[in-house]
């Protein structure tokens, strides 16, 4: 099952990998340079970055702006197609009621929310730099050819990636992060307040917590082990779930060991499938 599982996840993201690693004769450059202003610099903030090729980096500064830094790349092997991804390929950018949305925008975005780049005869990448108010909160996204770097946020956050690592440090928030090939390393400076979740299939989770740390772990690792830095109780392993199909009930195990640092407290949850698992003291 195991051997199953890993060939049918291959075979699903060969076709993205190969795509981002095509060689084009013809290639433009440009970079973007732009300042926003939040309606209501005061209040909770809130940035999200659609991307799909390239890197995203954010970072927490003390001003109340927001400065984007993004350089675009069209490749393609001819100048007829590098012309129609000049036009096809928009970037769009607008604040609103101090959300912060940009979103890279195509043919290639389907209705349901997937991407379908399979038609095109060009590549367009996208590497961000984005530096925000360190109390924003952050909605990212990516899917080939990039990494997702933040640094020096104290806002929630959902990070998206797909052929990519997530390095966080400095984070004081609490939120998602899920990838399917690369790796998770999160430091936090302030150790979470509210549930958060750590997922990947190939890659390692390290994850990097202050001292007097108190939560409640759910983990699980199919080929790999598990480490700590804390000492840990056990908790109860947690009901599976019972559906009910043709006629009979069919049971689902919960699969995840649970472990209890300190006192207990909010949940996080790490899974990966190929990888270790790190709940580390960042004072070590």
């Amino acid at each position: 099952m195991k051997r199953m599982l890993l060939v049918l996840l291959l075979a699903l993201l060969i076709p993205a990998l190969s795509a981002g690693r095509e060689k084009f004769r013809l290639e433009k450059n440009d970079t973007i340079q732009q300042e926003f202003r939040f309606s209501v610099p005061e209040k909770e903030k809130t940035v999200r970055i659609d991307n799909v090729f390239g890197s995203i980096t954010v970072s927490g500064t003390a001003r109340a702006t927001a400065r984007l830094e993004a350089k675009k790349s069209l490749r393609a092997d001819n100048q007829e197609d590098l012309t129609k991804a000049e036009s096809e390929v928009k970037l769009n950018m607008a604040e609103k009621e101090n959300l912060l949305d940009i979103y890279v925008d195509g043919p290639f975005r389907c209705r349901n929310g997937s991407i379908n780049w399979s038609e095109r005869d060009y590549i367009a990448v996208y590497d961000f730099k984005l530096e925000v108010p360190e109390h924003t909160s952050l909605i990212l996204k990516t899917v080939n050819q990039g990494d997702i770097v933040v640094r020096n946020i104290k806002g929630d956050f959902t990070i998206r990636n797909v052929n990519g690592h997530i390095e966080m440090e400095g984070m004081a928030g609490s939120g998602s992060c899920k990838t399917v090939n690369g790796h998770i390393r999160t430091e936090f400076q302030k150790n979470p307040a509210g549930a958060c979740s750590f997922t990947t299939i190939n890659g390692d989770l390290d994850i990097y917590f202050i001292p007097a740390l108190a939560a409640d772990f759910q983990l699980k690792t199919m080929n790999g082990k598990i480490f700590s830095d804390f000492p840990v109780s056990y908790l109860p392993a947690k009901p599976g779930e019972a559906k009910r199909e043709k006629g009979r009930y069919v049971y689902h195990s919960h699969r995840f060991q649970g472990v209890r640092v300190g006192r207990g407290g909010p949940e996080i949850t790490m899974e990966t499938l190929n990888g270790d698992i790190m709940i580390a003291d960042n004072k070590k």
